[in-house]
C-alpha cells in the first residue's frame, strides 16, 4: 500500500512543482483528488483493525495538521491557498510524519529560494525601477516549488532509511 501512496505522491509533487513554477498556481484539480485518495488509502490500511492508528487516523491527522500549519501563514499573506491545500494533500496521502518533515525541509528550501530571488531582484531591478526592499519583498516567490522539493527530499530520506523514525 505504501508503494501506491508513494507513486501518487511523487506524481502529485512533480505536477505541483511544474505548475507552480510555470503558472504560479497549484490547481484544485490536483489537491482535492489527492486528499480524497489519501483518505481512501488510509481507510484501506485501517481495515485489518490493528493498523487503524497508522492508517486512517494518521492520514486524517496529516490533513488536519496540514491545514493548521498553513492557515496562519495564509491569513498573514505569506502563503497562497494552493500552498495550504498542497500541505493538506501531502498529509492526507502520507500522514503526519512525512508532512511535518517535508514541511520543515520545504521551509528551509523556501528560505534559500527566497534569498536567491531577493538577491537577483535587488541586483537587477525589472523595467529600470529602483529595487526597494519593500518592492522586492512583495514579489512572487514559488513556495509550492520549495514545499515540493522538501517533500521529495523527506520521501527520499525515508525510503533510504536515513530519516530518523522512518517507517519502512
Amino acid at each position: 500500500m505504501r508503494a501506491v501512496e508513494d507513486a501518487i505522491l511523487v506524481a502529485f509533487v512533480v505536477a505541483v512543482v511544474y505548475t507552480d513554477w510555470r503558472y504560479r498556481r497549484i490547481p484544485n484539480a490536483f489537491t482535492y483528488p489527492v486528499m480524497l485518495a489519501g483518505l481512501v488509502l488510509g481507510a484501506v490500511e485501517a481495515l485489518p483493525g490493528e493498523a487503524f492508528v497508522n492508517g486512517l487516523i494518521d492520514h486524517v491527522a496529516g490533513l488536519v495538521v496540514g491545514f493548521l500549519v498553513a492557515y496562519p501563514f495564509y491569513a498573514m499573506g505569506g502563503l497562497k491557498a494552493g500552498d495550504g491545500k498542497y500541505l493538506m494533500a501531502v498529509g492526507a496521502m502520507r500522514g503526519l510524519g512525512l508532512l511535518l518533515v517535508g514541511a520543515v525541509y520545504g521551509a528551509l528550501l523556501g528560505g534559500v529560494i527566497a534569498l536567491g530571488f531577493i538577491a537577483v531582484r535587488r541586483l537587477r531591478p525589472a523595467n529600470g525601477a529602483t529595487a526597494s526592499m519593500g518592492g522586492v519583498m512583495k514579489t512572487w516567490i514559488p513556495y509550492g516549488v520549495a514545499l515540493g522539493l522538501g517533500t521529495l527530499l523527506a520521501l527520499a530520506l525515508e525510503l533510504s532509511g536515513s530519516l530518523p523514525g522512518a517507517a519502512m
